[in-house]
């Protein structure tokens, strides 16, 4: 039995983390029909569920809805589906997003779906979320836990780039979400699908983000700024090998010595992968 039915059996819960007027009102939404738990970092010293909306200027009668508040870890394990809405305010505050994140890994069981918001950057959620999801929960995508973007995330922008395993694991429950989310498939197609690339393609995608993106955004950053980065960041391996560069005193990095660097210092599986298509080609 997957989530979704859990949810339709009330075997289980939906939990929504980041409450602004958008994320109260997909919980409301879920709450006419799941039972459903809410958490916010801001809305710690609320008693109640009932509390919580005063204090956001909303008085409803609660009796047509399965809602409760969240405190803490303990609260959020009773959730098998967890939706991260992406903001807490009216603005995106990413330090919240990450915390919020890592509140999730450390309630997750095996099984269990993170949904994201339609707001959250696929980019940065493939690399930093994804990462401190599965450091702080100890299960891994697609043999531990499913994660799934919004469908009007995949709607608007451009997934190419994207590695397959999010890929697969967002195909698998798609459907699903769309159901939990109450919206109308986009075509006669079925749901919101990522296609996939074929393995060069994908390696290739890889590579010139890290040659055209990373490279240049670190050489751009100031000493300060850097080092500001390094300890906001979850990605050590790229970091590591770009202190290595900067103590060189180098002023632009050679993206291929920087490949190896990587690969040092230890990053991920693909970057090794990357290498090695890189090298086939240059041989031919």
């Amino acid at each position: 039995m997957n989530r979704y039915q859990e949810l339709n059996r009330k075997e289980t819960k939906i939990a929504v983390l980041g409450l602004n007027t958008e994320g109260i009102r997909y919980a409301l939404d879920f709450a006419q029909r799941f039972k459903t738990t809410v958490y916010d970092e801001t809305t710690s010293t609320a008693s109640n569920i009932q509390d919580l909306l005063l204090s956001k200027d909303l008085d409803l009668d609660l009796s047509n809805f399965e809602i409760d508040l969240a405190h803490n870890e303990s609260d959020l394990r009773a959730a098998g589906v967890f939706y991260l809405n992406g903001l807490s305010t009216s603005v995106m505050d990413w330090e919240s997003i990450k915390r919020s994140a890592s509140k999730i890994g450390k309630s997750l069981s095996v099984g269990d779906w993170v949904i994201l918001g339609p707001h959250i950057d696929a980019d940065l959620a493939e690399v930093v979320l994804l990462e401190i999801i599965q450091k702080s929960s100890g299960l891994k995508l697609g043999s531990g836990f499913e994660m799934c973007f919004h469908p009007s995330a995949v709607d608007m922008n451009n997934f190419n780039n994207m590695g397959n395993d999010l890929k697969m694991s967002h195909n698998l429950i798609v459907s699903e979400v769309e159901k939990i989310l109450s919206r109308k498939r986009k075509n006669e197609g079925g749901a919101s699908y990522i296609s996939y690339q074929n393995l060069d393609a994908e390696l290739t995608e890889i590579k010139n983000k890290i040659r055209q993106l990373w490279i240049p955004m670190l050489n751009n950053m100031t000493r300060e700024t850097f080092g500001e980065f390094v300890n906001l960041s979850m990605n050590s391996g790229f970091l590591d090998a770009y202190s290595h560069l900067r103590l060189s005193n180098e002023s632009k990095v050679n993206w291929r010595r920087f490949f190896k660097l990587v690969l040092r210092f230890g990053i991920k599986e693909e970057l090794e992968e990357v290498l090695l298509f890189e090298q086939k080609r240059i041989a031919v």
